[in-house]
């Protein structure tokens, strides 16, 4: 049997090796475990979040921003706590420590502000979609899972580069899909390696899924309403959604996630113009300017 690169790799060779690279973010593990213990007290949780003052300041921005929509100013970070609630605590501070401990990728690998850019539209389009889904409040991950839904990706240009590369030249070249050209190259697709290192990471359930299955959501055996909005959200986010002819020119309302969906059609117009309209300030939240 010949030997190809697709099988001699393993998502295991891409989530071993180097610690820093594919463990969870150290002060998310540190806030989680707070979270969980019954004992501490909201200070307690500040105070470890207070830790990493550029995370502290970042999520204070957020907090404050239309994002949240809170009537005060939220002024120290145990306050944001209390009001938030654990949940979304702890989903903040994995978005923004995980958002931290990927800024430092070279350019040279891949294009940073293109990527944060397209999963923060993601990320959007998720959140105004799960705010219309009769299910929304079973939905409130939706965001993150959309951030994060690439995330695999990374992984791939870090480890190797040259074959991540060479996957993306396949499409092109083949005129097959971008998971096709992946599992012909690595052996697994990028969805396939998110959902991997998030569940490592012991995120979520939910992220987990909507990051493994976003391509092929018809796969998911759980969680299938918040797989679905991400994987409508990275169409979207792909889509031209500056007009209503060119939306329904990219997905029109005979489209089958419509089935599946559970919203009607018209959602698309007023959630595109939410998303265009709070995308800039919510990426400068986010990433900076």
């Amino acid at each position: 049997m010949t030997q190809t690169v697709a099988n001699i790799f393993s998502l295991d060779d891409f989530l071993t090796g180097e610690i820093d690279l594919c463990s969870p973010p150290e002060i998310f593990m540190r806030v989680s475990q707070a979270l969980d213990d019954q004992n501490k007290q909201a200070q307690d949780i500040a105070n470890i979040i207070e830790q990493d003052p550029s995370l502290a300041v970042r999520m204070l921005k957020i907090v404050n921003s239309a994002f949240f929509g809170f009537p005060a100013t939220v002024k120290t970070i145990s306050r944001a706590v209390t009001i938030l609630g654990h949940r979304e605590i702890r989903l903040l501070v994995m978005t923004t420590s995980v958002v931290e401990k990927f800024s430092n990728m070279p350019n040279s690998l891949l294009d940073m502000r293109e990527f944060w850019g397209h999963s923060l539209k993601v990320a959007l389009f998720s959140k105004y979609l799960a705010e219309q889904h009769p299910k929304k409040r079973q939905l409130s991950s939706a965001f993150i899972s959309g951030l994060l839904h690439d995330i695999g990706r990374l992984i791939l240009y870090m480890k190797a580069p040259d074959l991540a590369r060479a996957s993306a030249l396949l499409v092109k070249a083949k005129g097959i899909s971008e998971i096709d050209a992946e599992k012909e190259t690595f052996g697994f697709s990028h969805a396939d390696l998110g959902g991997a290192l998030l569940g490592m990471w012991k995120i979520p359930e939910s992220i987990q899924t909507a990051t493994a299955f976003h391509h092929q959501p018809e796969l998911a055996t759980d969680n299938k309403e918040e797989t679905m909005l991400v994987c409508l959200a990275n169409l979207l986010a792909h889509a031209d959604t500056t007009s209503e002819d060119s939306i329904q020119e990219s997905i029109s309302a005979e489209d089958p996630i419509w089935e599946s969906i559970d919203m009607p059609y018209g959602v698309i117009i007023p959630v595109s113009s939410e998303v265009e309209s709070q995308f800039s300030r919510t990426y400068s939240m986010f990433f900076g300017s």
